[in-house]
């Protein structure tokens, strides 16, 4: 789920009342993705998106190769490469 909370800035949540995971600003000309922390100084950069769209689904791929449910590409098997 996405919360618009500044121009140009949005949260990703699990649902309405779950903490946000990561953040997407706009950036240049597309979207940065990173990891939200309040923990952490700097967050963890994941990557710049066409929209903001895809920079969400990116997020949600990122949870589940974490949670070992993403799928491995044909390369990735023949070579033993894990997903990028």
């Amino acid at each position: 789920m996405l919360d618009e909370t500044a121009p140009d800035r949005w949260t990703v949540r699990s649902d309405a009342e779950g903490a946000p995971e990561a953040v997407i600003e706009r950036f240049g000309g597309g979207y940065r993705l990173s990891r939200w922390s309040p923990t952490d100084a700097e967050p963890a950069r994941l990557g710049v998106y066409t929209s903001v769209g895809l920079a969400e689904t990116a997020w949600w791929r990122s949870v589940d190769r974490e949670r070992g449910q993403g799928r491995r590409t044909m390369s990735a098997r023949r070579t033993g490469l894990e997903d990028a």
